[in-house]
């Protein structure tokens, strides 16, 4: 099967594209913003098993680092990816999004895809430990995304707890400008709309 089915007959690995996929769905609205052109520095949170991830990297994004929480995502990953795109990759390993084992100022973006809504999810019914997570995650996005970078991230079960938390963020220690809000919008090179993507786009640049 393609890419955005579930099994990949290369090398055996089930893939699943959270929420979307890359062509034709985020790709526009991410090149948009962080042209490939200027060879940008990219962090993946939480990869796992994501073909949308793998189609990234094919596209031309080769300066990606990614990691998962899981040891099992990443060697879902790796399998994924295969040797040969893992040589070309910056970095991939176990981290916690939470803490992150990054220099501060490393990436030009962020390309999250549901991982800020599993981490909320993970408080479970405590919602004020989801909060906490949240807020600690979006605190290390600060500290490792450069000034004039941006965080791109794909939501759906978790929108405003997402938004909320990097409002709070930017009350406590200010340093985001919101770009895109989770509002309609249209490319202005080849006018693909936000409402054919099955999820909320939210980017904040930081300044």
């Amino acid at each position: 099967q393609d890419d955005d089915g579930h099994h990949n007959a290369n090398n055996g690995t089930e893939t699943f594209s959270w929420y979307c996929g890359w062509k034709d769905e985020l790709e526009p609205f991410f090149s948009e913003l962080v042209p490939l052109e200027q060879n940008p520095s990219v962090l993946v949170p939480g990869i796992g098993n994501d073909a949308c991830i793998r189609e990234m990297f094919d596209w031309g994004y080769h300066r990606l680092t990614a990691f998962d929480y899981a040891p099992e995502g990443v060697e879902c990953a790796k399998r994924m990816f295969g040797p040969e795109r893992l040589q070309l990759m910056e970095d991939l390993r176990v981290a916690d999004a939470r803490s992150l084992p990054y220099d501060d100022a490393s990436y030009d973006a962020v390309f999250d895809k549901g991982t800020l809504d599993s981490i909320y999810l993970s408080g479970g019914k405590d919602k004020e430990l989801a909060r906490k997570h949240l807020g600690m995650a979006i605190s290390e996005l600060s500290r490792v995304v450069k000034v004039g970078g941006i965080v791109f991230s794909v939501t759906a079960a978790c929108v405003d707890a997402v938004q909320q938390s990097f409002d709070e963020c930017n009350q406590l220690t200010g340093g985001w400008k919101q770009i895109r809000d989770g509002s309609f919008y249209m490319t202005e090179e080849d006018g693909f709309s936000s409402n054919n993507v099955d999820a909320t786009m939210l980017v904040w640049e930081r300044i």
